[in-house]
């Protein structure tokens, strides 16, 4: 449970045109009431860190585990705001992971490359460190692995490594909680010649990080299979590697209520000029969690079955049903959302967008209310659906998330 704690701290942005309106202060920190700790397990998450953006400039709200929001304007990009040196791009994502500390954690990607840790209750900025030691490092996940450490993924490669130190990019940061500071970095394996790791989305499972990799060349012109490696927090060092042979553009692993199995999907290759993506090479597949490495189970066929690449975002609703998304350009225009049942493959279509590439981040709350949400920049919203005993997903109204600046939804993260 999550009570709306409200602050009043003012944020200054400079504008540079005239008769530009200023951002609306903070809306201010919630205040945690009860709340468990989402590092525990079984234990529910806090509530939910929703990105709106349109890419130029960026706006972090706070809501509960339903998508009730709570703090529409947690924080937004051009604040000045103690603590805040480094102001929020138009390109910020959010851990999917909860952080078991509590902080609200920001990823500002490209261009800025650096991580902002934050208190939920005061909404005040604890602290802020450059990820890109000299280059576009793009970071992509973080992950705390336990009360002193947290890895992040770095997408971004550095071409001419040697500078500084930890600038090789496209490898996992080791980072120090408590210091705020790099503490030293794991290397990720590729053994094609003209490919980079690319790690992105992490996930823990057991006693390891689970990270996948994109596996894409510098100009991105060429992409490796799907892959998946194990990293031991204990070891600090990859102890080791699936392949998802035959598929392409693979996201973060979900990982089970029980924790007994992991689902991915991979969107396939992207064709450019065609604007689609290759059924083919897309799909989801289903792995047993409780062997390490993880063995594959099944592949679902979903994808060939909609005609259309699987958006890399899923999440188990139930044991056995997951909540997933399919990019619009094949058989359809738009986006379309999707439950499928892991044990019996069966498809149940749960909407449509117009457009193609406006459907984001998905969130499922399995035994914590039972709620999913799957951020929606056509309708400016997230849409709702209640997960039921029999395994059905019942829809339920859309949420406004961002009543203050009025940006549309684009990612979820765990709190």
């Amino acid at each position: 449970m999550v009570k709306i704690r409200r602050f009043a701290i003012a944020i200054s942005i400079p504008f540079l045109g005239c008769n530009v309106d200023p951002p609306p202060p903070s809306t201010g920190g919630v205040q945690a009431g009860g709340g468990s700790d989402p590092g525990a397990p079984g234990a529910c998450e806090r509530g939910v860190v929703i990105v709106t953006s349109d890419y130029q400039s960026t706006n972090i709200a706070i809501s509960e585990l339903d998508g009730t929001t709570l703090s529409p304007s947690f924080v937004s990009s051009g604040a000045t705001k103690p603590g805040l040196s480094l102001a929020l791009s138009g390109d910020v994502d959010v851990p999917a992971t909860a952080p078991p500390s509590g902080r609200v954690v920001l990823l500002d990607r490209y261009g800025t490359n650096v991580i902002t840790w934050m208190d939920l209750e005061t909404a005040e900025v604890i602290a802020q460190l450059p990820v890109g030691q000299g280059f576009e490092s793009n970071p992509h996940d973080y992950i705390e692995v336990d009360a002193d450490r947290a890895f992040v993924s770095r997408f971004g490669s550095n071409p001419t490594p040697g500078a500084e130190p930890f600038d090789e990019g496209s490898d996992l940061l080791i980072v120090d909680t408590r210091k705020y500071a790099i503490e030293g970095r794991i290397a990720l394996p590729e053994e094609e010649a003209g490919l980079l790791p690319r790690p992105s989305g992490m996930a823990r499972v057991g006693d390891d990080v689970v990270v996948s990799l994109g596996r894409l060349a510098e100009d991105f012109s060429e992409v490796g299979e799907g892959r998946l490696v194990g990293v031991s927090p204990e070891q600090n060092a990859v102890t080791w590697t699936v392949d998802i042979q035959g598929l392409y553009g693979c996201g973060r692993v979900a990982v089970s209520p029980s924790g007994a199995r992991l689902a991915v999907a991979c969107s396939s290759r992207f064709d450019a000029d065609a604007m689609k993506y290759d059924p083919a090479t897309s799909d989801i597949v289903i792995y047993d969690a409780r062997t390490s490495p993880p063995e594959e189970i099944e592949r679902l066929g979903v994808a060939e079955e909609l005609d259309a690449g699987i958006q890399p975002s899923l999440a188990f609703a139930s044991e056995d049903v997951l909540l997933a998304t399919a990019y619009g350009g094949n058989a359809s225009a738009g986006d379309r959302v999707f439950s499928v049942n892991v044990d019996s493959g069966d498809i149940t279509p749960l909407g449509e967008a117009r457009q193609p590439f406006v459907f984001g981040g998905i969130h499922c709350a399995p035994g914590c209310g039972d709620v999913c949400l799957l951020s929606d920049a056509e309708r400016n919203k997230l849409r709702r659906w209640k997960a039921t005993a029999n395994g059905a997903l019942e829809p339920l109204e859309d949420v406004t998330v961002d009543t203050e600046v009025g940006l549309p939804p684009r990612s979820i993260g765990g709190l």
